[in-house]
């Protein structure tokens, strides 16, 4: 009974928007579109980057509706440094350019919507993102994803997990017990448990505490080593540098 009721408190409690765009129209439309929908409440409006970053001093917001192109330092940007706050807000990236998306959600954003945003596509974003909260705060006392193994339910601690693999339309956790297919996508997965994976590649998050090593070879690959796992993982170009920068700060 009291699972329930706390399901229905944060399914209930208004979600906390911050807007992020340099064009004052496109930012006041986005406030006004957010602000609409049920249990949602714009927070604040930031023209830039550093604004926004400013704005989080003094606020915990659980979403950034943000634009990518900014003068200064970008959308992409600012999503990347957020992860370094223990606990980021949600991003949603509402932008005007396509080519970005597959940067956007190496940045762990959680929806790319196009410009001019739709009404029931932010619905159904900002939907997610509170049904994320809601198991972001199951999970916090539970650390364990399901499998489900031969129509049983199964239950694998996080700190048996060695990385996750998307694979298709699915994702496979490597763990102490072998591998298991998981329903879940690797980016909720990734929002469930912030800081508990790294990401290395666009398919691929390993647990945290499991990386030992990041070498790269006579050809210029570079490869994650991890404690307990026999084989390297490859490293994208792409997330090299950020993966580096947080081995060697955290």
């Amino acid at each position: 009974m009291r699972t329930f009721a706390v399901y229905a408190f944060l399914m209930h409690k208004p979600l906390t928007i911050i807007v992020v765009d340099d064009e004052p129209l496109a930012a006041a439309r986005l406030a006004d579109l957010a602000g609409e929908l049920p249990n949602c409440r714009v927070l604040a409006q930031a023209g830039n980057a550093e604004q926004a970053w400013a704005l989080l001093q003094s606020h915990a917001p659980d979403v950034l509706l943000l634009d990518i192109s900014m003068p200064g330092l970008s959308g992409l940007d600012l999503a990347r440094k957020l992860q370094t706050l223990k606990h980021p807000p949600f991003i949603i990236f509402c932008t005007a350019h396509e080519q970005h998306a597959l940067q956007a959600f190496e940045a762990h954003a959680i929806d790319y919507l196009l410009k001019p945003v739709r009404r029931g596509r932010l619905q159904e974003s900002l939907e997610r993102v509170q049904r994320l909260k809601v198991q972001l705060h199951e999970d916090a006392g539970r650390q364990f994803v399901a499998a489900s193994v031969g129509g049983v339910l199964r239950r694998i601690a996080l700190a048996d997990i060695y990385f996750l693999h998307a694979e298709e339309k699915y994702t496979v956790v490597y763990h102490r017990g072998g591998e298991h297919i998981l329903d879940d996508p690797l980016k909720d997965l990734e929002q469930r448990f912030p800081g508990q994976f790294l990401r290395i590649h666009r398919n691929c998050l390993v647990k945290a505490e499991q990386l030992q090593e990041i070498r790269r070879d006579t050809e210029g690959h570079v490869w994650a080593v991890l404690k307990d796992w026999p084989k390297a993982l490859e490293i994208s170009r792409r997330c090299a540098g950020e993966l580096k920068d947080r081995f060697r700060h955290t």
